[in-house]
Parts: C-alpha cells; structure tokens; sequence
C-alpha cells in the first residue's frame, strides 16, 4: 500500500520590504490538505504517531474477512480510505467481536470499523462516530420454512453471533416463542447451520445474508422484513473527541468525492450510506 501524504499545517515568516526604509513583518498561517491531520496525527489520540489502528471481526463476509491470508471487505476499504484521508498508515487487526470494545479500552486498536451498532451499553464504554450506512436485522430460513414473520414460528431454534445486537433482540424481544437462542463467534456460521438443518432460524445483517446465499450458493430465505433497522458507527476510545471529529469529517468527504460509493458499489451494487435494503423494517433499533 501507498503511503498517503500527510497533510502539514506549515508557519511561514514573510516580510514585506516597503520603498521607504521601514520594513512590516508579517506572520502568516498555512493550512495543508483539507482532509489531513498534524503529521502523523500527533493530536489524535494515537496509539502509535503516524498509524490509525483499525479492527474489525473478519468474520461477518462481505463487510470483514479473509480470502487467504489477506484480510478485506467493505469495513477494511472503508478503513483504508480514512487512513489515507488522515494521512496516515493503517494497521488493520482482527478480533472475535464481543472482545473488540475490551481491545479499544485497552489501547490495543484506535478506532472500531466493524459494523458496530451504537447501543445504550456500548455507549458508556466507547464514543461513536457518525453512522457510516444503514441496514436492517433480518431472519433467514430454509425454504421449504413457512415463515412470513419470525415471532410466528412455533418454537424455533435461532442462531446469532455472540455480543450482537440480534443476540439483544432476541434475549429481549424472544418470550415465549423462542426454543432456543443459540450463539456462535460468526453470522456466517449461524447461517450454515440453517442451510445444514441444525437451526430453525438466523438473525444477522440483512446484507451478509443475501451476500452469503449468493456467494455461498446457502439455499436459505428471508423471513418477512427486517426486524428492525440499524446504523452502524465506528467506535474509539470514550473522550478521544479529537479521532471522532477527525473521522467524522473524514468520512463526509469520502462521501462527497464519490470513494465511498465506489466501495459501497463494489461489495453491494448499490450505495448503503443511505439505505441497505431495509427501508422497509417494521421498526428501528432501541438496541
């Protein structure tokens, strides 16, 4: 990868020589790129001068995962585009989902570019920046399944990704129509077992999951629409204002010159920024 260049905020002395003998010396302040930061973001908050450290899963395909040995995704480009717009090197880490939030409190990772919802409790340990796309939490199913509406299945066996905001849901919305919740370190292998026969039922982002049967050729389907939608944000260390102002603006202008749509349209076909196919969803996330 290319190292970006860093914007500089430069301080040039200019002195202005008049025809009399009398000189003005003038101070005057310079400012680098509109996206760039001090060099090697000095007044960000860093763990280390000069690299954003970003994590994510690497486990919820098409936003994070591996092909090989590489690591990629719509959450590791959209990763890479603010490292370049800050001006700085980006160190792209991976970690089972539920620990992410125990890695940025312990200064392990800058920032969370990980599909992450904004929630109540999440909010008391990280600070979130502006949402980076919207989508909805949808249920999938075998398709010989009857299912127009989740909370109408007898019984189901449903499977989720351990800390998400589905397992949430479920534990707060299940009642007594769910048989069991059962939770796994990935969406993906919820999903599998579905396509297996081993689960009634998944929950998981509505995109992976139409991502998954496609590319994965799961013979699954949805049920009804989204449960409920949501807008992921990146997180960073609670009271770091200077990395969330600085992401926030970071992002807003990788909208504007068209990067982030040509990421978006790469994995998705379509701009998600806005809408993720769940503009239908019967209700939004308090999650």
């Amino acid at each position: 990868m290319t190292k970006p260049t860093r914007g500089t905020h430069r301080r040039s002395l200019t002195v202005v020589a008049a025809l009399s003998a009398a000189a003005l010396t003038l101070t005057a302040c310079g400012g680098g790129d509109d996206g760039g930061t001090e060099a090697g973001g000095d007044d960000l908050g860093l763990i280390d001068d000069g690299t954003l450290v970003v994590a994510m899963s690497g486990e919820f395909q098409p936003f994070s995962y591996f092909e090989g040995n590489t690591l990629t995704g719509f959450d590791y480009d959209i990763g890479a585009a603010m490292a370049e717009q800050l001006g700085l090197e980006l160190d792209a880490q991976t970690g089972a989902f539920d620990t992410l939030i125990g890695g940025i409190k312990a200064d392990r990772y800058d920032v969370l570019i990980a599909s992450m919802t904004p929630t109540e409790e999440r909010d008391e340990q990280v600070d979130f920046t502006d949402s980076y796309y919207v989508s909805g939490a949808q249920a999938f199913v075998g398709p010989d399944t009857d299912c127009t509406d989740i909370t109408q299945m007898d019984q189901p066996s449903i499977g989720v990704a351990t800390g998400t905001t589905y397992q949430d849901w479920l534990s707060e919305n299940g009642g007594d129509w769910v048989g069991e919740v059962r939770t796994f370190s990935s969406d993906i292998t919820a999903l599998q077992d579905v396509a297996a026969g081993r689960l009634d039922a998944a929950m998981t982002d509505r995109n992976v999951g139409l991502y998954q049967i496609q590319e994965s050729g799961l013979d699954l389907v949805e049920c009804g629409e989204p449960v409920f939608t949501e807008e992921p944000a990146f997180a960073v260390k609670e009271g770091n204002a200077a990395l969330q102002e600085a992401l926030n603006e970071a992002l807003a202008t990788i909208k504007e010159d068209g990067t982030y749509a040509e990421i978006s349209e790469k994995y998705f076909g379509k701009d998600i920024s806005t809408t993720g196919g769940s503009d239908d969803a019967a209700a939004t996330s308090d999650s």
